[in-house]
Order: structure tokens, then C-alpha cells, then sequence
């Protein structure tokens, strides 16, 4: 198991500052993609970053 770090992370806000959404490390567009292995692939990550973003938003009537 290991960690990373990124310049460009919001860690507050969990935003990536570099492409401008939600920071899903390894995703497309990512300094960190295919510098790390993760436990879960970006591929099954990001649909349920998705998921919970739309039901948030269904939650929030927006």
C-alpha cells in the first residue's frame, strides 16, 4: 500500500485544479495516471463517482 501527492489537488474540496472536476486520481487527464497501480481501477471508480453525483443532484432537485 502506498500514497501519492499532487500539486494540484484542493485537498479541501477534493477538486483537481488541473482539469477542473472532482480529483478521481488515475483518471484521464491525471498527472498520476499510469505513474500507480490503484486497488480499484479508474474504470470502476469513475462510473460511481457518476452515480453519486447524480443522485445527489436528484436529491438537490438541480
Amino acid at each position: 500500500m502506498g500514497s501519492f501527492s499532487c500539486q494540484y489537488i484542493d485537498s479541501e474540496k477534493g477538486y483537481c485544479l488541473r482539469i477542473k472536476k472532482e480529483c478521481v486520481p488515475g483518471r484521464p487527464g491525471c498527472v498520476l495516471k499510469g505513474k500507480y497501480a490503484f486497488a480499484i481501477p479508474i474504470e470502476e471508480r469513475l462510473p460511481d463517482i457518476k452515480r453519486k453525483k447524480d443522485d445527489k443532484d436528484k436529491n438537490t432537485g438541480k
